[in-house]
């Protein structure tokens, strides 16, 4: 039995997490256009007949401007600690910047090998990604204070393109040893973690760019009673006019939120939901940690 941990890190929206769940073949972080959707570090497991894999999903490298901010940064930091490999995520849409190749440098110079992958081909002609293969090119080589790459992989998350390419060079760098891991599990985090995320990923998905990173969400109450499970949330904002915007004319926003969540909820606990959402403001609470603590961003 081979096992270990492989860290996957990157910019914000550059697709880590989308990658580490095409990499479980489960959806273990949540997934939207936003930047800085991730906010913790997430394990993912995938675990087969002779090997298991874990996968740190992390934060968006970016330059911190509150306590959640430090706390996200903390995340990056330490997933890299004692990690048998680093996939460092690139985006094919985007130029590549000084700053990223700068961050793979860093990488280069620890001892994990290091693969990056260019993420979101099928939205990009060939012509696109080869500037970039060039400017990683000279990467490839060791220079005497730095090692090479291991390998650049091209992927697409929605196709499939080489996520399965990727794994395989992966499990070559798994050492021996027993799992870390129940072999049925499938992330480190717990159900109320879980379902605190599914109602966090649909307000982001369903609000206005300027509210969602004054989102927070906790869990009131979770009661089973019965086949039914009655879960009471709160949705923390920052502002009297967010918390407005979040309700919606005659509360349409909030209940299609609690809908949405509902919905994925249920295929979560294989049970029945009753989801009641409230909309609560804590001024600068991203800053104040008592509330970081409640939310869980400060441990």
């Amino acid at each position: 039995m081979v096992s270990g941990f492989i860290a996957i890190l990157g910019k914000p929206n550059v697709g880590k997490s989308s990658l580490m769940n095409a990499l479980v073949g489960e959806k273990v972080s949540i997934v939207t256009p936003k930047a800085q959707t991730t906010r913790d570090k997430i394990l993912g497991i995938l675990t087969d007949a002779d090997s298991q894999m874990v996968f740190v999903d992390t934060p968006g490298i970016h330059a911190p401007q509150s306590k959640l901010d430090d706390y996200m940064s903390k995340c990056v930091s330490s997933a890299t600690d004692d990690v048998d490999a680093v996939v460092i995520v690139l985006d094919a849409t985007k130029k590549l910047t000084d700053s990223e190749i700068t961050f793979i440098e860093k990488h280069l110079r620890r001892p994990s090998p290091v693969y990056v992958v260019i993420n979101k081909t099928d939205l990009v002609s060939y012509e696109k990604i080869y500037p970039m293969l060039s400017k990683l090119a000279y990467l490839t080589r060791e220079d005497g204070k730095r090692g090479a790459i291991k390998e650049i992989i091209p992927t697409s998350c929605r196709t499939g393109e080489n996520v399965e390419l990727l794994k395989r060079y992966l499990k070559g760098e798994l050492v021996e040893g027993n799992c870390y891991f129940d072999p049925d599990e499938i992330t480190d985090k717990s159900e109320r973690y879980m379902i605190c995320e599914i109602v966090r990923e649909k307000a982001l998905l369903f609000l206005q760019d300027e509210i969602p990173h004054g989102i927070g969400v906790y869990i009131q109450t979770m009661v089973y009673d019965g086949g039914l499970a009655n879960i009471d949330v709160d949705i923390i904002c920052e502002k009297e006019s967010h918390k407005a915007i979040i309700i919606g004319e005659k509360g349409s926003k909030l209940k299609t939120i609690g809908s949405r969540a509902r919905a994925d909820i249920e295929k979560l606990l294989g049970t029945k939901v009753y989801l009641k959402l409230f909309v609560k403001v804590r001024d600068d609470w991203r800053n104040k940690g008592n509330v970081l603590r409640d939310i869980g961003y400060d441990k």
